[in-house]
């Protein structure tokens, strides 16, 4: 009987680091999408400095609301790879301190602030998406809530359960 469990830990192994590497294309795939927008931001801004150039003693600036149109998608699909990427890696950002929370956090753990739940924007479907699981690494060191009595990373200042003031 115990053959068949050690067969089948590194087969469980096997599965896990499958995952990582999923993931970790994903995040790959995401981040050249962001690379490619932000050449084409470059190359947009660039061809706008020369129309407005050409344009300038006439000011007609009807010619630039495409291009900025250009920049403004771009702008616009960066902010969703970025979401997807911390989709992927299993966190969220806080709305008040941009500090990395765990996507099951109601309350932010260095400012306190309410966590609202974050809906997915599948508008990048084909951009690195997938129904991989969010997982948070946990951390060695833990301290326990007073007024829960939820279990959270060390360096918590705010519980990300009820709100209330670790340290």
């Amino acid at each position: 009987m115990s053959f068949f469990n050690k067969k089948s830990l590194p087969i469980n192994k096997i599965e896990i680091g499958s995952k990582k590497i999923k993931k970790s294309n994903d995040v790959a795939k995401l981040e050249e999408k962001i690379n490619q927008e932000s050449s084409e931001i470059k190359d947009t801004l660039i061809e706008i400095g020369k129309l407005y150039y050409e344009l300038y003693k006439n000011d007609s600036h009807e010619k630039l609301v495409p291009l900025c149109n250009v920049v403004d998608e771009s702008y616009r699909i960066i902010g969703l790879c970025e979401k997807q990427i911390l989709l992927l890696q299993g966190v969220q950002l806080c709305p008040n301190c941009k500090t990395h929370v765990s996507l099951d956090s109601l309350f932010c753990n260095k400012c306190g602030t309410k966590i609202d739940s974050l809906e997915e924007d599948n508008s990048l479907d084909n951009v690195g998406s997938s129904n991989s699981s969010k997982h948070v690494e946990p951390k060695l060191e833990s301290i326990k809530c007073r007024e829960c009595g939820s279990n959270m990373p060390g360096d918590t200042v705010f519980c990300t359960n009820c709100g209330a003031k670790i340290k």
